[in-house]
């Protein structure tokens, strides 16, 4: 008993130092910094938090609503479809021989329409010639007439001089006042305004047909003398282009090429002289080769388009008599062009194997910056430039506005370009 007294005692006496013990609750201090969450946070799924709204996939990419860009750029396995170009042949003098293309593709490269137009201003140059000579026939009494008023006057003169020479009235005349000579002066110029129009038509007719071959062979002297002929010594890369492109396209003589300098103009073009046909390149057509990219294939193409027009018989002298004067119509004759361009166009691309993009770019960015114009991004710009303003200024232009042009280049399926 003793025992558990003092046990009892003593948990009652040790009781009280363990409340003692505990430490006092102490008042709730917030935090100096802010609270920090877990480095796990809740994310929820990957469905419920869009990276960017939602937009239909035809408005999101308009691209796709025109043409694939792999159709932009044309394959060359079209062209290997028709003509595989075959290496040159070395000829006994060392010279590459080229084998060449079957007229029938060469056929194929015209657009549908150039013929047509052109038969039909054939025509219509004809019906032109035929109405003013049928104008001048019908109106032949009236045409008599002004020859019997000419001859007369010259008569009268005759006479008038004859007599005073007779007279001896030659220093009367010479000291007649400038008036009456004057009155004389008038007087011819009025019976020169006075002439029918019948004859006015007639006489151009015959002037324009005669002239032509004086003219041609004029500005050919001209551009001879102030250019620099390409030769095998001359330009000789520029010159194997050409000899290639002949052979290639059968032709019995290599055209004769020069070079002249254009003053900042980026041009080039064929013409004729009676039995001949020559081209003509700007200077700054061929910087573009030799100093500006080292691009070879623009002058390929550009060269090709211009023997186009050569082998296609666009410049010789009977091409361009049969439609001399109804080539002057307004709408007619430029879309007649127009027709013209894209067929050298498609044979360009046949012979130099370059879609001719970039020479087109030439045209429009100019020698130094076309090779920055991004090619797609042209295209699609070409394929919305559309409207009322430019149907009208194509449609009185003798080429087609290079937006049209150059969406006929890159066409897949090598359609005729669109005339209007």
């Amino acid at each position: 008993m003793d025992n558990n007294l003092n046990s009892q005692q003593t948990a009652a006496n040790a009781a009280p130092a363990d409340i003692s013990q505990q430490p006092a609750q102490q008042p709730f201090v917030p935090p100096q910094q802010p609270f920090v969450p877990p480095q796990q946070q809740y994310v929820p799924p990957q469905q419920f938090v869009p990276q960017q709204p939602y937009i239909p996939q035809q408005q999101f990419v308009p691209q796709q609503q025109f043409v694939p860009q792999q159709q932009f750029v044309p394959q060359p396995q079209f062209i290997q479809q028709q003509y595989v170009p075959q290496p040159p042949v070395q000829g006994p003098d060392g010279k590459p021989v080229y084998q060449p293309i079957d007229k029938r593709i060469l056929k194929q490269c015209r657009h549908k329409a150039e013929r047509r137009w052109y038969r039909r201003l054939f025509v219509l140059n004809i019906l032109i010639i035929v109405f003013v000579i049928a104008y001048f026939i019908y109106s032949a009494e009236e045409n008599q007439k002004y020859y019997d008023e000419i001859a007369d006057y010259y008569i009268t003169e005759m006479e008038e001089a004859q007599n005073s020479s007779e007279n001896g009235d030659s220093k009367s005349s010479d000291s007649a006042p400038d008036s009456e000579k004057d009155e004389e002066k008038e007087t011819l110029n009025d019976k020169i305004d006075d002439m029918p129009e019948n004859i006015e038509y007639l006489i151009a007719i015959i002037f324009t047909i005669i002239a032509i071959p004086f003219v041609v062979s004029y500005a050919y002297a001209q551009y001879r003398s102030m250019s620099v002929q390409i030769s095998p010594n001359t330009y000789p890369e520029i010159y194997a282009i050409v000899e290639e492109y002949a052979q290639k396209l059968g032709m019995k003589r290599v055209p004769k090429i020069y070079m002249i300098q254009g003053d900042g103009v980026l041009n080039a073009f064929s013409s004729f002289i009676p039995f001949r046909q020559y081209i003509e390149v700007y200077a700054d057509l061929l910087e573009v080769a030799y100093r500006e990219y080292n691009d070879m294939d623009t002058i390929r193409f550009i060269i090709a388009h211009e023997i186009a027009h050569i082998y296609y018989k666009h410049a010789t002298m009977h091409y361009y008599y049969g439609m001399m004067f109804s080539q002057a119509i307004p709408i007619l004759g430029p879309t007649a062009s127009r027709a013209r361009e894209y067929s050298c166009d498609r044979l360009a691309q046949l012979l130099s194997g370059s879609d001719g993009v970039d020479a087109m770019m030439t045209l429009v960015a100019g020698k130094h910056l076309y090779k920055q114009v991004d090619r797609n991004d042209y295209i699609i710009h070409a394929s919305k430039t559309n409207g009322f303003f430019i149907f009208c200024y194509n449609l009185v232009s003798s080429h087609p506005v290079m937006t049209k042009r150059v969406l006929a280049l890159v066409d897949p399926q090598r359609k005729s370009g669109k005339l209007y």
